[in-house]
C-alpha cells in the first residue's frame, strides 16, 4: 500500500488516499479501479486529476519511511554500502 494525494485542476479539490503500490497480481477490474482513484477527482468527476505519493500527511511520512527501511534492508542483504 502506499499514501496518494491526487489533486483536481478544475475544482481545486485535494484528496488524501491510501491505496495499492503496484498493479501486481490484481485482477483487470482492480487495475481499472486502480486508474480510476489515480485520475478521477471525486468531487467533480474531472478524469485527468494529478496523483503523487503523499509527503504533506503524517500517514504519507509513515509510508515514505517504512519503504525507506526496505529499501535500506534490501541494500545490506545484497552486501552495498552506504
Amino acid at each position: 500500500m502506499e499514501a496518494y494525494k491526487t489533486v483536481c485542476p478544475v475544482c481545486g479539490y485535494i484528496r488524501f488516499w491510501v491505496g495499492y503500490k503496484t498493479g501486481i497480481g490484481k485482477t483487470p477490474e482492480q487495475l481499472a479501479q486502480m486508474e480510476k482513484d489515480h485520475t478521477t477527482c471525486k468531487r467533480c468527476g474531472f478524469t485527468k486529476a494529478k496523483t503523487e505519493l503523499d509527503s504533506e500527511t503524517e500517514i504519507g511520512e509513515v509510508f515514505a519511511e517504512q519503504t525507506k527501511c526496505i529499501v535500506d534492508l534490501i541494500g545490506e542483504v545484497l552486501g552495498e554500502k552506504k
